[in-house]
């Protein structure tokens, strides 16, 4: 998403909203809705668009436990070549104070601003980010195109890296980081216990269906 050929629709509460896409063409508005969803004390007025949800970053950085409201712009701009245009994109919205723009992310793109969060409450969000995911393929909302060939050989890839990874790791490098008082160490563990939280099933899907030929 970028900032052209951007086109304005009537949101449910009367708002109005507009969305660029400068690489697959303007997302169909024609059912914009504001809906409610709540992380602890962080309630999104999401919107849902072309079947997704998208959150607003000044949202997603209070669930996040920011107390700056550019703390995620400034995580995005860091990595922002690690994002899609399914991913995020800038909201033109019309409020009281005339029309300001507003940068959203798609769950998969707030999952991923997550992970490059350091704040003690990140790990949850994401969980709860996956929650919302799960439910939208069960729903049928979730995009169904994709490569399998290629989806398989990188999930198998990423698989076998993390696994290395962590033989790395249990081998003695975690032992030598505590020995030189490293502070990120305790970071860099539940990193990995995340990585497996995803690998762990994914592998074991790869094997039941390998002879199929599909993951799912």
């Amino acid at each position: 998403m970028g900032s052209k050929n951007g086109e304005t629709r009537q949101c449910a509460n009367t708002n109005r909203a507009s969305i660029e896409n400068n690489r697959i063409g303007n997302i169909d508005m024609n059912s914009v809705q504001n809906n409610e969803l709540t992380f602890h004390n962080t309630t999104f007025s999401h919107m849902e668009m072309a079947g997704q949800v998208w959150l607003t970053a000044i949202e997603i950085g209070k669930a996040l436990g920011y107390a700056d409201e550019k703390a995620v712009q400034r995580i995005y701009s860091r990595h922002a070549d690690e994002f899609t245009d399914k991913m995020t994109g800038v909201v033109k919205v019309t409020t009281p104070r005339g029309m300001q723009e507003s940068r959203v992310f798609s769950l998969r793109g707030a999952h991923l601003i997550a992970m490059f969060s350091r704040t003690p409450i990140a790990k949850e969000f994401r969980r709860w980010v996956l929650d919302i995911l799960d439910r939208e393929v069960a729903q049928g909302n979730a995009h169904p195109a994709f490569d399998f060939d290629r989806a398989a050989y990188n999930a198998r890839a990423i698989s076998m890296n993390i696994k290395v990874i962590k033989e790395i790791w249990r081998g003695g490098l975690e032992e030598a980081l505590r020995l030189i008082d490293y502070r990120h160490g305790g970071d860099i563990s539940e990193r990995l216990a995340d990585l497996s939280f995803f690998t762990a099933p994914l592998e074991e899907s790869l094997s039941k269906h390998e002879k199929k030929g599909r993951i799912h």
